[in-house]
């Protein structure tokens, strides 16, 4: 079978927080017969630190789940700035880049984006050693970049745009994580529709199996309580979520709990001492394998989107942690892809984006009723298995993969 090599500045085993999409693809590469290297960053992307076993070492291989896995060197620490998220992504890009020249050749390069340089880097090498080439792209940077403000500078633009095409340009096929990319990617010009195939999240049975015992919280045992599980960062409005617990403080039943880690959490939790919500409980980040345990405990589970067209196509990993768990979905986002799996799987409730009265008043009503609310989980739940296993999205990956390789041979 082929050589793969699977790029990735994100790569996140069922024991690490995160999602597991690029492990769960890997590994179904490998059953598939392939062998399949993994270049990734050893930086914990939530914590933006350094493991101390890397400490002052660049490249650093080792053999996990049927899979060599190559993690490199990329600034840590690094923040919202341009600056420093710049060095991250750049750093990344050279050390894997290093690192992918020592391996041997490939017939098949897989580059997920985010981050861009790391792909455009993994697109040259692929030229360069005549291997095919598929990308993934899980967010359309720089567009998404620009919506949100995080770069402003034109030249920047222009520079991330070009490499942007230039990935387009040498890719094979390009996999697209959601609708709205699929569409954008289609729109850019740059490669024909019939190159580009959809394969969304879904729900992974083998980490995330039927609803696990409840994991113990810091809040009454008949507490009804609303939770987040993700990451504190840029795109989610937890202060939605704030101002939503604050209008919930005259309610004794209802508890709000976030669980995760990212740049903004520091803020919220001082935001929410501030505010003096007693009913809010912040929980540190835990592995892939224990987030049933956490969501067997919520009665609703929370999707709170800042109020921007570029959300509109938003379909995260969470959602699909939240039906696999046979919680009801509260999603507070633009209409669009999320919204429309919300009302087809009967599956919760959705509300306009940043407005903390509406999700009040949605958490009310689950807790006013706990049986209606435990019929709509048990529909998403129902609804995910048959539209969204992770499986046999999987499956639907390495068949693209082969027929890429079949090329290459």
């Amino acid at each position: 079978m082929a050589r793969v090599l699977y790029v990735s500045q994100y790569f996140v085993s069922g024991d690490q927080p995160g999602g597991v999409r690029h492990w769960q693809h890997c590994r179904a590469l490998a059953r598939a017969g392939h062998h399949v290297t993994v270049v990734t960053s050893y930086v914990q992307h939530k914590e933006r630190t350094i493991p101390d076993e890397y400490r002052g070492r660049r490249i650093v291989r080792s053999s996990e789940d049927g899979l060599d896995i190559v993690r490199t060197y990329s600034t840590p620490g690094y923040g919202r700035d341009l600056r420093s998220r710049l060095s991250n992504y750049g750093t990344f890009a050279l050390w894997s880049a290093i690192a992918e020249l020592r391996l041997p050749r490939p017939d098949v390069v897989v580059a997920s984006s985010p981050s861009l340089p790391a792909a455009a880097a993994a697109a040259a090498l692929a030229r360069a050693r005549r291997a095919r080439f598929l990308l993934e792209v899980r967010d359309l940077w720089p567009d998404s970049a620009v919506a949100m403000g995080l770069v402003t500078n034109p030249r920047v633009i222009g520079a991330a745009r070009r490499m942007e095409h230039y990935c387009y340009r040498r890719a094979d096929r390009v996999v697209a994580l959601t609708e709205g990319i699929r569409d954008g990617v289609i729109a850019s010009g740059v490669i024909p529709a019939g190159r580009v195939s959809l394969i969304t999240n879904g729900i992974d049975l083998d980490v995330l199996p039927d609803p696990a015992q409840p994991a113990a919280l810091p809040v009454p045992d008949d507490a009804v309580v609303a939770m987040f599980v993700g990451a504190h960062g840029t795109y989610s409005s937890l202060e939605t979520v704030l101002g939503a617990a604050e209008l919930l403080q005259d309610d004794p039943r209802i508890r709000v709990v976030l669980v995760g880690g990212g740049d903004r959490k520091p803020a919220l939790v001082a935001d929410a001492r501030a505010r003096g919500l007693g009913n809010v409980v912040f929980v540190d980040p835990v592995p892939k394998r224990q987030v049933p345990a956490f969501l067997a405990r919520a009665d609703v589970c929370l999707l709170p989107y800042q109020d921007r067209d570029l959300f509109a196509g938003a379909l995260p990993n969470k959602v699909f942690d939240y039906l696999a768990a046979g919680r009801p979905v509260l999603a507070a986002a633009p209409a669009g892809e999320l919204t429309r799996l919300v009302d087809r799987a009967g599956c919760g409730w959705n509300v306009p984006p940043e407005d903390p009265a509406a999700m009040a008043a949605a958490i009310r009503q689950a807790a006013d009723d706990p049986a209606a609310a435990r019929a709509r989980g048990a529909a998403g739940r129902q609804y995910a298995l048959a539209e969204y296993d992770r499986a046999v999205l999987a499956g639907r990956f390495v068949a693209l993969v082969d027929e890429l390789a079949a090329g290459a041979a």
